[in-house]
């Protein structure tokens, strides 16, 4: 944990037999992290993971190291689930904003990832060693939207595309700007880029407002100008590939057709029939000359959707003659055979896919697609056999915008990247070596809460499955059936004594609310008024042996009598509330959501109930009081991904663990245990006294 994480990431790739994989893959799980952290952050994270793959032993072994001055960590990873980590993970790249475009290209044996940011920036790293080679800062005015790679001469080059349809290229090698681009017509603008050889010359299609394709010879971009024009009517999505031989441009349409275009000649490869139904006033057609035929009657138009929506993604295999294409609107993804023009099976329902990209896996023609979803989930298909090829790839903490392929060193390679302003390298051979998922794979955690029955401290969860599951709080073990009855996924878990006895009220996405008794499980009553319903709860809560609603601005509403109690925070403009607990017989609330300080408020009185509470450094998403070695203590944590530890009376901070995402979600447990979610998964945390 003190060698350079730049070196010992390097070093990874020489990892030989299971335990070496596994301790590699330990370490790779947050080496995005790892990379500009200090040697205590690395040990808590490094314990974690260890947790995170199911190897308990290890992760209390690291915990025993010391880092630099410190001792021992004082706090322990009892045990973590195993959503998030993924084996086949091998870099993990920051970015300085969303990521919205990727790609990768190979010159001389060397690979690239390279990814346009919503700040206009440009970046690319080595695709082997993760090392960041280059990057061009705010040369567009806007969001890099489109962005495009060719090997001109041995160098790789990248064309990128502004929102205010700008084209420029880029020398990687070089990290230099080559030449702008701009259509003969200075109305269009030019929003969709693809790249392609063409009689052996690379090439840039670009799709213009103003006319259609646009096609320029990047190795004679001052000479030659513009190759080709061709009237194409709007364009939602653009690609390239090479089928019989032939460039050809592939575009999606709003009226829901997919089309072929001969990049040699600007003809649509196929002629229509006099019954076919041309669009009205997209400008059809291929700049009014020719029957649209190549003369060969190789191909055909590719068919028209069932369903009149916008395709929106459209992706080929431009290096190599893989004759598929993946399109999706947003309904459904369609595989499309370009040979013969006929799509490959039923179109497979989807959620809003966001990206896709096209390669050859192995020898079979394979898809990258990523849908829209919290945690970024890369579904890998194999697109003859229409069937999943691999477990998907998880790790992102927001959508992912952007996905690529490469295959560097007989290895192949995936990339992808999106909102959460990272950049991921992934080994897709890897998973035959390490298997792709920990042990105790369980499906990701949406929310939690902690309770004690017959004795015994659990904790329950709940998913996007509509199932709640109950665990052992100390040993991580899953113990009876689910709990089911949502119709929805769950938004909200609240346990409290209730009538004196241990009582779970849960919410789902649909407000629906049901109310069981954790002894007995037995479901004793749901109910859907206005009072569980309202969209001002922030979160329940249990107060006196009754269930109790608490608003953003921290007011509480008893739901059985109906009424307002307590006073809210007198301070104006107090931020979001985070939690509600009885502290030494006093009723105290915590905000801080959205903010970088929490505090306390006495519910009697309104007033605070000690002094600020600061030290993190970005949005506060949890929070969460209880007692540790009998001080009353808050935690929180969010954006920075740090859970930090203030004793609630002094106001001192008294604690901080990292985390390799985002916090979610927090709680307290009896014993001074914590429990913290962090992207899709959860651990659970027990503090050590310090030793007198």
């Amino acid at each position: 944990m003190n060698g350079d994480p730049e070196q010992v990431l390097a070093a990874l790739d020489g990892a030989a037999g299971r335990a070496d994989a596994l301790a590699a893959a330990v370490y790779r799980a947050s080496g995005h992290v790892h990379r500009d952290a200090g040697a205590v952050v690395r040990r808590q994270l490094l314990a974690l993971d260890a947790a995170r793959y199911g190897d308990r032993e290890l992760a209390r072994e690291l915990a025993e190291v010391t880092a630099g001055q410190e001792g021992p960590e004082p706090w322990v990873v009892r045990w973590a689930t195993g959503t998030g980590p993924d084996s086949r993970l091998r870099y993990a790249l920051p970015a300085p904003a969303g990521v919205g475009a990727l790609a990768t290209v190979v010159a001389e044996g060397r690979g690239l990832a390279v990814a346009g940011c919503e700040d206009g920036t440009l970046l690319w790293w080595d695709l082997a060693t993760g090392r960041k080679l280059g990057e061009a800062v705010n040369e567009h005015t806007g969001a890099v939207g489109a962005l495009a790679t060719a090997v001109l001469d041995g160098r790789p080059v990248a064309v990128t595309g502004d929102s205010e349809g700008t084209v420029r290229v880029w020398d990687l090698g070089g990290a230099e700007l080559v030449d702008v681009l701009r259509p003969h017509d200075d109305t269009s603008r030019v929003h969709r880029l693809a790249t392609a050889l063409v009689e052996g010359r690379p090439v840039v299609v670009g799709h213009s407002t103003g006319r259609g394709l646009r096609m320029w010879d990047l190795a004679g971009l001052t000479t030659r100008g513009e190759l080709l024009t061709v009237r194409t009517g709007l364009v939602s999505s653009l690609a390239t590939a090479v089928v019989d031989g032939r460039p050809v441009a592939v575009t999606g349409h709003s009226y829901g057709t997919v089309r072929l275009w001969d990049l040699l000649t600007g003809r649509e490869w196929g002629a229509r029939s006099e019954d076919d139904e041309e669009p009205g006033s997209d400008g059809d057609g291929s700049d009014g000359d020719g029957d649209g035929s190549d003369g060969e009657g190789a191909a055909r138009v590719c068919g028209t959707m069932e369903i009149n929506a916008l395709t929106h993604v459209l992706a080929t295999d431009p290096t190599s003659e893989c004759p598929f294409a993946v399109s999706a609107d947003a309904h459904e993804v369609r595989v499309w055979d370009l040979a013969t023009g006929e799509p490959v099976g039923e179109p497979v329902p989807a959620w809003f896919a966001q990206t896709a990209a096209v390669s050859v896996f192995h020898g079979r023609p394979a898809a990258l697609v990523a849908n829209d979803g919290g945690h970024g989930p890369v579904e890998l298909w194999d697109l003859s056999a229409r069937t999943h090829l691999s477990l998907p790839l998880i790790g992102h903490e927001a959508t992912v915008r952007g996905v690529a392929t490469a295959v560097v060193k007989g290895r192949h390679l995936a990339v992808t990247g999106g909102d959460d302003r990272s950049v991921r390298i992934w080994d897709l051979d890897g998973e035959s070596e390490t298997g792709s998922r920990p042990t105790g794979y369980a499906p990701p955690v949406r929310e939690f809460t902690t309770a004690v029955v017959d004795g015994r401290s659990v904790l329950v969860t709940g998913g996007s499955d509509e199932e709640l599951r109950i665990w052992d709080l100390d040993r991580g073990a899953r113990f009876g059936a689910p709990l089911t009855g949502l119709t929805g996924s769950v938004s909200t878990l609240t346990t409290g004594p209730v009538e004196g006895r241990p009582t779970l009220l849960a919410r789902g996405r649909d407000k629906k609310v049901l109310i069981w008794d954790l002894t007995t499980r037995e479901q004793l009553h749901g109910r859907s008024t206005t009072e569980y319903t309202s969209s001002s709860i922030q979160f329940f809560a249990v107060l006196e042996g009754r269930f109790v609603a608490v608003t953003w601005q921290g007011r509480v509403w008893d739901l059985t009598a109906s009424r307002w109690i307590g006073v809210p925070p007198r301070q104006d403009g107090a931020a979001g509330a985070l939690a509600l607990e009885v502290i030494e017989g006093r009723a105290v609330v915590l905000t801080g959501r959205g903010a970088e300080t929490v505090r306390l408020w006495d519910l009697a009185t309104g007033e605070p109930a000690g002094p600020p509470l600061t030290g993190l450094t970005g949005r506060t998403k949890a929070g969460a009081v209880g007692m540790l070695d009998g001080r009353p203590t808050v935690v929180a944590g969010g954006d920075d991904r740090m859970v930090r530890m203030w004793d609630a009376t002094t106001g001192r901070q008294i604690g901080a663990h990292a985390f390799p995402a985002a916090i979610s979600g927090l709680a307290m447990a009896p014993g001074g245990r914590l429990v913290a979610g962090f992207g899709p998964d959860i651990a659970v945390l027990a503090h050590r006294r310090p030793s007198v």
